[in-house]
């Protein structure tokens, strides 16, 4: 396997090159492109990501490159600019038409079928001459952005750009209902409070409608944030007026007992992938603490939230709901001090039991993904900038200022669920009909440079912060004081206890997902209670 090096001008990068190649790179040349090959030989797919990953990493190769790759190596090319879309510009895979990634991706793919070998010179040189002459047009010119499409609410640059035209877009999805998107601070928080917005509709992440046919429905992100608006109030005032600040500062000693617990299972001055030993289990086990769970019982919540929820729609779950309806009538019989507990004893022989198991269900479905996002996420941007995580690590009463700078630069909920508009509405000059939906980025509002100098810059000392990573209006999490007690209380737990952690590989070949969330699949750090301790990342 070569390493490609390029003094970064515009890069493609061809994996497992076949005849035509030197004519392919002649002409991208005379462009002023740069080219390298890599043959990153055979095997199955996941050998092949892990090469490319790897060859990513290593020192000289390009920021930003375009891939080009030859049967199974365009397909791990797909993956790579699916799992790193800031590292990756355009794909070309060649020789298969075997996938269905293209479609979701941020960066522009081509793919041409095993006949059209011989026609990848002519093909591939005009597509990426195309986006040589999208980079030269002023970036300010609305002709210069591709359509905002669901897989580009995660792209922070692009974003920004939507944001400088305007502060409202209409989203570009096929099968989706009409939807618009918010791209500034001062529109979203404005917007978002409009009575004429309403959830009386179901929608999916991909702001498709719900089918009227319940054998079609897609219940798989039914939750707090998706649910029919007059079910979400119903079941929010359940559980909203439990979650007091006080209650949630009563549960910090049982949260700081969970993260020492598990820092205390990771043995220090190894490597260990922090995302499966700490930010997955961490929330799971608050939640356990939050709802009372029992010791035993807790492997099946983790398996259900970590193992049966990856993939959706869930399978069903009505084993978890009979463990919820046992803690129930266990709190009938005596009180407890938590949530359950709580609710029963608020709403007495009033107490509708379906309406607390759906609550508790939805509640631990939400409770864990944003927590788990902005640990492994925002360790990582931590550790990217040194001179940050050394700041947090000298002064300890930068934590809270910390952790509202990372849940904005991680923004763990990009979008909004879009709401219905009831009403016509105008927002910046641009009516929107009623009957449209309309949701706000969050990514972009937490990055507008009019509430936030520098924005894209890490400053764990950021004092005026009204970021909206938990949203605005009557949808605002109702979990994010106990968020932001277990980040505070881990990231306050790592400063003080491994000054020295880092990170096992280079920064850039760290593997994210970009979906309806970017989240990372693992994170691989060393542990190191001396913040000077030497380590060499393995080969």
């Amino acid at each position: 396997m070569t390493t490609i090096v390029s003094d970064g001008g515009r890069t493609l990068l061809i994996l497992n090159a076949e005849d035509g190649t030197g004519r392919l790179e002649r002409e991208l040349a005379g462009l002023g492109w740069h080219t390298g090959r890599a043959d990153l030989a055979a095997g199955d797919l996941p050998g092949l990501v892990e090469r490319l990953a790897d060859l990513l990493a290593a020192p000289g190769s390009p920021d930003r490159a375009a891939i080009l790759g030859y049967g199974e190596a365009g397909l791990a090319a797909l993956e790579i600019a699916d799992r790193h879309p800031e590292r990756v510009t355009a794909v070309v895979v060649v020789g298969t038409t075997d996938h269905d990634l293209a479609g979701e991706l941020s960066c522009p793919t081509l793919t041409l079928p095993a006949s059209g070998r011989e026609s990848v010179v002519s093909a591939v040189v005009p597509f990426l001459a195309a986006l040589d002459e999208q980079a030269e047009v002023p970036p300010h010119l609305p002709a210069t952005l591709r359509p905002l499409t669901p897989a580009l609410l995660n792209d922070a640059e692009l974003l920004g750009r939507f944001r400088e035209i305007g502060p409202v877009h209409r989203l570009n999805a096929e099968g989706a209902a009409t939807t618009w998107i918010l791209t500034g601070h001062a529109a979203s928080t404005r917007t978002l409070t409009d009575p004429r917005l309403a959830g009386e509709v179901e929608i999916t992440a991909g702001f498709r409608l719900q089918s009227d046919d319940p054998a079609l429905a897609h219940k798989g992100d039914l939750d707090l944030i998706t649910i029919d608006g007059r079910e979400h109030a119903r079941l929010r005032r359940l559980i909203e007026r439990h979650l007091t600040p006080e209650r949630v500062a009563a549960l910090r000693p049982r949260i700081q007992r969970a993260a020492d617990a598990l820092l205390d299972a990771i043995p220090a001055g190894e490597v260990v992938d922090f995302l499966h030993a700490f930010a997955y289990p961490l929330p799971v086990l608050v939640l356990c603490e939050l709802l009372g769970v029992p010791e035993d019982r807790r492997g099946q919540i983790r398996e259900w939230i970590l193992e049966r929820l990856v993939t959706p729609p869930p399978r069903a779950h009505p084993d978890i709901d009979e463990l919820l309806r046992d803690l129930i009538a266990a709190r009938r019989e005596s009180p407890s001090d938590d949530l359950l507990g709580w609710v029963v004893a608020a709403e007495g022989d009033g107490l509708a039991e379906d309406d607390l198991v759906s609550a508790a269900r939805f509640l631990m479905v939400n409770g864990h993904r944003a927590p788990t996002t902005v640990l492994a996420s925002g360790l990582a941007a931590l550790l990217k900038r040194p001179e940050q995580w050394a700041r947090l690590v000298a002064e300890p009463a930068l934590v809270a200022p910390a952790v509202e700078e990372l849940l904005r630069l991680v923004t763990p909920f990009p979008v909004t669920i879009a709401r219905q508009v009831t009403a016509p509405i105008e927002v910046g000059g641009t009516p929107i009909p009623k009957g449209d939906l309309l949701g706000a980025s969050l990514v972009a509002a937490n990055r507008d440079p009019s509430f936030f100098p520098d924005p894209d810059l890490l400053d764990v000392g950021r004092r005026d912060n009204p970021h909206l990573a938990f949203g605005h209006g009557h949808h605002h999490c109702l979990g994010a004081d106990l968020a932001r007690a277990q980040l505070r209380i881990a990231f306050g737990t790592l400063a003080r206890r491994f000054p020295g952690v880092e990170l096992a590989r280079d920064s850039r070949s760290l593997h994210y997902r970009q979906s309806s969330v970017r989240y990372l699949l693992g994170l691989p750090v060393v542990l190191r209670p001396d913040p000077h301790g030497e380590f060499a990342a393995e080969a």
